[in-house]
């Protein structure tokens, strides 16, 4: 919307429908859940973002989409036509598809799930902890890389996070830290690099590891595995399964896994004027901000070229980039490519890294949902790339 508003001006009539009165920033979630930030720290009211910007705000829920006759249809009855439709509506967490989860689950990726986590760990008394993912399905309708985990690193944030926690209320000893995960390899979106300093972390932290592993159950007890193992728990912490909107698949704007099939200029493979951005895209693998930012990005570019504005549409060129905090003033920054063919696969470990997360949080936050100058980012990868394994201590 922000990019949009940018290339284009008045030249368009802006509309944004959100159900929500406020938008998320989730990078802060793991410290509303292990420190205790107030969640408003990680949330803005969107009608502020909406005001400075000047476009129009709907706070209504999409019920339907007529992609022949290019209408919305929402919850309370109102129906709005479109020239150009842009679906961001991120994806549904299926916490129920874990028995036991509500009563004995938690999770950190919402602003209901993190608080409720932060509340759990003021009772903890210590026993064993378990931290992963639920496994991803893909569709078949675009090439795009297959993992069977849609984003392990807010896994690795929480563990070492956690750890940190831990130790700090003297606990950590009689607390022992598992993360696990559904794929064969831990971190599978990246290269051996990576995963040796994130392992080598790991290791010196003393957090055990399971792959292979799928959450069945949860009680008040143990952790059920669909392999049928199980392990003694008192703390499973559990990224959900995603699960598309139904209004998306229903509409027949999804693929065979419920996820948007674009091209990469973030144009839907059916139909011209709709595109697509986020986790909700069949494109979107590992689901992570810096590539919804990306496709973002290349969709308002896209549409504003076509309106007549001068701009330069980016190659759709992803990457994962993401800063794992890990205790005050620690954290690893990974940058790889490996996962679409390229070579990069580095980290920074050390002050720099955190200072780099706070800053950005403060930035998105204080911006009302701007992201930072494309040349700072452009600084960072090509520090980093220019880069081996850099350790600060």
């Amino acid at each position: 919307m922000h990019a949009l508003k940018r290339h284009l001006g008045h030249q368009i009539d802006l509309v944004l429908i959100d159900f929500r009165s406020n938008t998320l920033n989730k990078p802060r979630l793991p410290d509303v859940a292990i420190k205790g930030e107030s969640v408003e720290h990680a949330r803005f009211l969107m009608k502020k973002a909406v005001d400075a910007d000047g476009y129009l705000l709907i706070q209504e829920t999409v019920t339907h989409i007529d992609p022949k006759n290019r209408k919305v249809y929402l919850k309370e009855g109102g129906v709005e036509s479109y020239d150009y439709l842009v679906l961001a509506p991120g994806v549904e967490k299926h916490y129920d598809g874990i028995e036991g989860f509500r009563e004995y689950g938690y999770s950190v990726c919402d602003d209901i799930q993190a608080p409720r986590l932060w509340r759990r760990l003021q009772t903890f008394e210590g026993g064993p902890v378990f931290i992963g993912s639920m496994p991803y399905k893909s569709g078949s309708r675009i090439e795009a890389p297959r993992l069977l985990a849609p984003c392990e690193g807010p896994v690795g944030e929480v563990m070492f996070m956690l750890k940190a926690f831990l130790d700090s209320k003297g606990i950590g000893a009689i607390s022992p830290i598992t993360a696990f995960s559904p794929a064969k390899i831990f971190f599978e979106d990246v290269g051996d690099d990576v995963r040796n300093s994130v392992g080598a972390i790991m290791k010196k932290e003393q957090i055990g590891l399971l792959t292979e592993k799928t959450v069945k159950k949860v009680d008040a007890e143990n952790i059920y595995f669909t392999d049928g193992t199980s392990e003694r728990c008192s703390l499973p912490i559990i990224l959900p399964e995603y699960k598309p909107y139904d209004f998306i698949t229903e509409a027949g704007l999804a693929d065979d896994a419920g996820f948007i099939p674009t091209d990469k200029q973030m144009r839907h493979l059916d139909y011209p004027e709709i595109f697509a951005a986020g986790d909700a895209t069949a494109l979107s693998v590992p689901k992570l901000g810096h590539i919804a930012v990306l496709q973002a990005d290349i969709a308002a570019k896209t549409i504003a070229k076509e309106l007549g504005s001068k701009v330069v549409i980016p190659a759709y060129e992803p990457a994962v980039l993401c800063i794992m905090e890990r205790s005050n003033f620690k954290a690893t920054m990974i940058y790889s490519d490996v996962l679409y063919g390229r070579k990069t696969d580095q980290t920074l470990n050390g002050t720099l890294p955190y200072i780099m997360k706070w800053s950005f949080d403060f930035y998105y936050n204080f911006t009302k949902g701007h992201m930072p100058p494309d040349f700072a980012e452009n600084l960072l990868v090509n520090y980093l790339t220019s880069k081996k394994q850099i350790q600060l201590k």
